[in-house]
């Protein structure tokens, strides 16, 4: 006598009670073995598949569902209410066949939705099981407002794709509260063009190391404390000089110090910069003024002859073989126009880079060279190989080169500056180097800083970055990661450390400056599954505040 396939024994057991649900609409466990089918490509796909199941012989059903107990196993205990946010596949479908083989309940969500309409459907479902792209999930576990959706039901997550980094798992525990399975896609594209970026950041290593021979972590340590002390002093003493900060029983409103130091209208942005820096280094202090605004208090400072030595120290360590000369004489010669620049009597100069960033320019330009040579060596068409290099300086001498290079008669390049308003396979850019990037953020409020003793020869903590304008990290990634057609990479030049001589040769807002860490969630949370970082987090270049990220989006 012929026996039921379980899975239709288990669609028959659901009765009239839901079996799938998709777009708001529930099909029962019997309407599903009616060849009822509902809405949308994984809910025709499963409809479809029942119906087939049904017609197979005993032997043969009992085949097909050994692997659905497999999955049935996975998922584990019911309740299972199990949200599947994957496209139409053959795992797709056998996760779906497998919770209605366990007496569960699907709920086909949609991967196209933005992340927190997704969310918003998990909590809606109290999903107990959620299944869907590694891709899917780093994102989806970073969303801001993810405490805003009730989660509590949520016990797995199933995620498909190549091997996982460890810092996207612990961050997707955190925030989801679940247990995380990890899926293997074996030979998926995604999982050959992550092992591509990965041995072209290798051999990007390897092309840079030379640039670092001779740097240690002290002498980066060092030099940045130099620096910023050499900075401070001189910043201090220009609003001194105006009668202002000198005694601490004095508190002066902003608007007094600017009216007592003359500034001009042009020059308020960057004064009020000065300020916010002297307070969180502890060289004066800020109160509450009310109305009124910040009131800020100093002491005597250092006399003009101080703040010339304060400099010795900086110079004598950067000639140890750290940068070129013209870099640092730059600062120092603009530290003394300050007084005159910004009462208006001398015309500011255009905004200088960071001092740091030039010890870094032969790493990072090697690096990037090699990252662009050998995208564009794997370059496969039809059409041509589109770079658009967006950089405030002009452009890096190693992208232009790298492609010259690399070019061969059927791989044409075409390099650009601006965008043009298609798309492209690698975008190079620095932070704020495209107007799309640097948003004025002068109005909002700068993070809290552990104030330091006045001329600490410590640096500050590695996490703490400075960031009193521009973009926030995830618009300006946001809009990169827009420009970049399917497969393409992201090549991130962005700061990671506060840069307090820009307070002096920079433009009145400056970059964003957020820890690495920061950056990495940026880019993932824009659509880049994928995101390396040079040089490594414990490499001594780390210290010089600078870092590329190599990020692709699938």
């Amino acid at each position: 006598m012929p026996t039921t396939p379980a899975l239709v024994s288990a669609l028959r057991e659901l009765g009239d009670r839901p079996a799938v649900v998709a777009d708001g609409r529930a099909i029962s466990g019997i309407g599903l073995l009616l060849g009822v089918s509902p809405p949308g490509g994984l809910p025709r796909a499963l409809a479809r598949r029942v119906a087939e199941h049904a017609a197979l012989p005993p032997s043969a059903a009992r085949a097909a569902e050994q692997r659905l107990r497999y999955w049935a196993g996975v998922l584990g205990t019911p309740p299972i209410r199990h949200t599947v946010l994957h496209p139409v596949t053959d795992l797709a479908v056998d996760l779906a066949l497998a919770t209605l083989l366990a007496g569960g309940t699907v709920h086909c969500g949609d991967p196209d939705q933005r992340p927190e309409q997704q969310l918003r459907a998990v909590a809606a479902a109290r999903t107990t099981h959620l299944s869907l792209p590694s891709a899917l999930l780093w994102p989806l576990s970073r969303q801001p407002d993810l405490t805003a959706h009730d989660l509590g039901a949520l016990r797995l997550v199933l995620h498909v794709g190549p091997e996982p980094r460890q810092e996207d798992v612990y961050t997707a525990v955190d925030a989801l509260g679940a247990v995380l399975a990890h899926v293997r896609a074996p030979d998926s594209n995604t999982e050959a063009a992550d092992r591509r970026l990965r041995a072209d950041t290798e051999n990007a290593t390897a092309a840079a190391w030379k640039h670092s021979i001779g740097i240690t972590a002290a002498q980066v340590r060092d030099f940045g404390a130099q620096l910023d002390r050499a900075v401070l002093a001189a910043l201090l003493h220009t609003l001194q000089q105006s009668g202002v900060l000198t005694d601490p029983a004095r508190g002066h409103p902003e608007a007094e110090v600017l009216a007592a130091a003359m500034v001009t209208p042009v020059q308020r942005p960057r004064v009020a910069r000065w300020l916010d820096a002297l307070a969180r280094h502890g060289l004066i202090t800020r109160q509450d003024g009310g109305a009124q605004g910040p009131v800020f208090r100093g002491r005597p400072g250092p006399a003009a002859a101080e703040v010339r030595d304060t400099w010795r120290p900086a110079v004598e360590t950067w000639a140890d073989g750290l940068g070129p000369a013209a870099a640092l004489t730059r600062v120092r010669r603009d530290a003394l126009r300050l007084p005159r620049v910004i009462t208006g009597q001398e015309t500011p100069r255009p905004a200088a880079t960071p001092v740091r960033r030039a010890a870094a320019r032969g790493y990072l330009g090697a690096a990037l060279g090699a990252l662009v040579r050998g995208t564009a060596e794997a370059h496969q068409g039809p059409g041509p190989l589109r770079v658009l290099e967006l950089d405030p300086e002009g452009g890096e001498p190693a992208v232009a080169r790298a492609l010259a290079a690399a070019t061969r008669p059927r791989h044409a390049v075409e390099h650009h500056s601006v965008p043009d308003g298609g798309r492209y396979d690698v975008v190079v850019a620095t932070v704020a180097a495209a107007p799309a990037l640097a948003p004025a953020f002068a109005s909002a409020p700068a993070p809290a800083f552990a104030p330091a003793p006045a001329f600490a020869s410590a640096p500050a903590p590695a996490s703490t970055v400075a960031v009193t304008a521009a973009g926030e990290p995830e618009q300006e990634v946001a809009a990169l990661v827009q420009l970049l057609s399917p497969g393409g990479r992201l090549l991130l030049l962005a700061p990671t450390a506060e840069h307090l001589d820009l307070l002096i040769t920079g433009d009145a807002h400056g970059p964003t400056a957020r820890p690495a860490e920061h950056w990495r969630a940026a880019l993932t949370a824009a659509g880049c599954p994928t995101v390396l970082t040079l040089p490594e987090d414990e490499h001594p270049m780390t210290l010089l505040g600078q870092r590329l990220f190599a990020a692709r989006v699938d």
